[in-house]
């Protein structure tokens, strides 16, 4: 195929579909992934989508992601899929023990799941969440580390893009991660700084566990954080798809249902 027809057909599939891959490009046009992602820097340059980390995405997608991000405030999240998260958080509370390591990243999810571990003793905690810090500090059962970065009002948290190394001395037993959003060929944020600060918390782990409502299952994630190869489980609601759940454990992926209906408050 002529590199015009290419083009044309891979600008066509970013505004029909929202997101493209290079390897799913690469098979579909029988070509390498190199050629493909020159394809996608020219396309780029010439303003007809954006390139993200293993593809590209429509602007409009970007764009529609970040409007309603900037429009929701943190106390309006902490009312959505309220149940959902609080019974994910005291199910996954359940996989830590006393003593334990842990990176908990900042979200409402993790709020939820800090209050859940109220009554664990003697955690070492580390986090770039705001009110996961003081869900910890009002229950006084464990050490603090608050990461720094610029911080995020509408996640309560400190983000930044970590330099190579600089989380080279943390090492946890398990990363508990909230996302934007899943799916079976990885996680995902809004912003290639949340990418980033949360692929250096997997990196830091040595297991990781993702928390989700089912509804983002069905969120655009730009930006990705890995794909699911590197995810330990999947803590999420009843409302999952078994498609999805059956997606996930193919690839060795362990689901765990949290059922809304008996989450405590």
């Amino acid at each position: 195929m002529l590199k015009a027809a290419r083009h044309k057909e891979i600008v066509a599939l970013v505004q029909g579909g929202g997101i493209v891959e290079v390897n799913a490009l690469a098979q579909r046009f029988q070509t390498s992934p190199i050629t493909i992602r020159r394809d996608l820097i020219e396309l780029q340059e010439r303003g007809l989508l954006e390139r993200t980390r293993g593809g590209a995405v429509s602007g409009e997608v970007i764009a529609e992601g970040w409007a309603r991000y900037e429009s929701i405030s943190y106390a309006e999240r902490e009312r959505e899929q309220y149940r959902e998260k609080r019974a994910i958080a005291e199910l996954a509370a359940q996989l830590v023990s006393d003593g334990d390591c842990i990176l908990v990243n900042g979200g409402t999810t993790s709020r939820h799941l800090a209050e859940a571990l109220r009554g664990h003793q003697n955690l070492h905690i580390v986090t770039n969440g705001l009110t996961v810090a003081m869900e910890f500090a009002r229950s006084q059962n464990a050490a603090v580390y608050l990461l720094p970065g610029m911080v995020d009002f509408r996640k309560m948290a400190s983000v930044s893009r970590p330099a190579p190394g600089s989380l080279d001395d943390i090492t946890v037993r398990a990363a508990f991660l909230g996302v934007h959003g899943i799916s079976p060929a990885g996680i995902g944020m809004l912003s290639p700084e949340e990418a980033a600060m949360n692929r250096a918390f997997i990196d830091a782990a040595q297991t990781v566990n993702v928390l989700v409502d089912s509804s983002k299952f069905n969120s655009q994630a730009i930006f990705r954080i890995c794909e699911m190869n590197r995810v330990t489980r999947v803590v999420t609601d009843t409302g999952l798809a078994p498609e999805v759940r059956q997606a996930l454990e193919a690839q060795g992926v362990e689901v765990l249902l949290a059922s809304p209906e008996e989450a405590a408050g």
